[in-house]
């Protein structure tokens, strides 16, 4: 007697209902590469680095306009008299020579008194007008430049050489998009994080500022600065100073993918940011010291350094904004250099990305 159960074949699982609940999305090369640019900033966004980066950031800026603000608080609540001019007899005893009207050889009048407290509102006019607008404006691009310049570093070293360190990039490579739209990302990923770092700390900065002004009271704000042509160079102050950290951050992304580590790209960018300003003091002291063609030849050599022409975009800026003398370099010349950079830096790593082998 046959005691085998009689054999049922087992009912085939349809693939079909769950191919439909996926959402695949458009596979043309721009949608994956929006795609990865979103992930990367989801990544970025959920690491705990990013967090802590964005905390000192706010801290920075916070401590800048205090910084800022103590000169001004304090002469304004100190008495006018010190600002009268020493007494002829005190001079006297102390052996200095008196000049004709350097000093009071009488008690202080009410027009003395007057005369001192006048200047001592344009010394604390002059000495807040970092705290307000168009002052502050600037004052927020100078500290974002500065503490933007090595958290933005640290952050792009951390993304390109954390795939390397983990070994998340032969995964990524081998299941995600292609090579150049994983390069693309991560370049995206960065310029968009620059972007997010100055839309949070320069309205805190000047929202600081204002603050800070309500604690002087007798300063009057005046607008008229506000004008179309104001915007459009704030505008380009705005941008230039994204591309200045651009051009920082493209350094730490190159030595990162050159190196396959964090610590080559955080560690390449700012070295050669110190050794930049290194150079330019030693060339600059040099030039000084020498004649003729040669001292011509190095005092022209910082003009290509990538933090001179920097520095040129965002002083020619500046000096529209708030007043001042401009670069002596012109701002094609700037952006022709800084462009040449560029291309140096996001070619090099871009053509050592596609020839790598990441299987080993």
């Amino acid at each position: 007697m046959n005691t085998t159960p009689p054999f049922v074949p087992e009912a085939q699982t349809s693939t079909q209902g769950y191919i439909s609940t996926i959402i695949m999305g458009r596979q043309d090369f721009l949608s994956v590469l929006f795609r990865s640019i979103s992930g990367e900033l989801y990544k970025i966004w959920r690491r705990r680095l990013s967090k802590v980066l964005l905390t000192i950031g706010l801290l920075i800026m916070m401590l800048g306009f205090v910084a800022v603000a103590l000169p001004p608080i304090i002469v304004y609540n100190s008495p006018s008299s010190i600002f009268l001019p020493p007494s002829c007899s005190s001079l006297s005893q102390a052996g200095g020579t008196v000049a004709p009207g350097s000093c009071l050889d009488h008690p202080p009048t009410q027009q003395d008194l007057a005369k001192a407290e006048q200047m001592k509102q344009e010394a604390v006019r002059s000495s807040a007008a970092s705290l307000y607008l168009p002052g502050s404006f600037i004052t927020a691009g100078q500290i974002v430049n500065f503490i933007g310049l090595l958290l933005l570093v640290i952050l792009a070293g951390t993304i390109v050489g954390g795939e390397y360190s983990v070994g998340t990039i032969r995964l990524l490579l081998t299941r995600g998009p292609t090579r150049t739209q994983f390069f693309l990302a991560k370049l995206g990923a960065i310029l968009v994080s620059i972007g997010i770092t100055f839309l949070i700390l320069m309205p805190i900065g000047i929202a600081m500022g204002a603050l800070f002004e309500l604690a002087i009271p007798g300063i009057a704000v005046n607008f008229s600065f506000f004008t179309g042509t104001w915007m459009l160079h704030a505008a380009l102050y705005l941008l230039e100073s994204i591309l200045g950290l651009l051009m920082y951050t493209m350094i730490a992304l190159c030595f990162s993918f050159l190196g396959r580590a964090t610590a080559a790209g955080v560690a390449g960018a700012i070295v050669w940011w110190v050794l930049e300003n290194i150079l330019s003091t030693i060339l600059s002291l040099l030039a000084a010291t020498n004649k003729g063609v040669f001292a011509d030849i190095l005092k022209a050599i910082p003009d290509y350094f990538i933090g001179t022409n920097i520095s040129a975009l965002l002083g020619n800026q500046t000096s529209y904004l708030i007043g001042g003398q401009p670069s002596s370099i012109s701002d094609l010349h700037a952006v022709l250099v800084l462009a040449v950079y560029l291309v140096i830096f996001i070619g090099s790593a871009w053509i050592v990305h596609l020839r790598r082998d990441v299987t080993n």
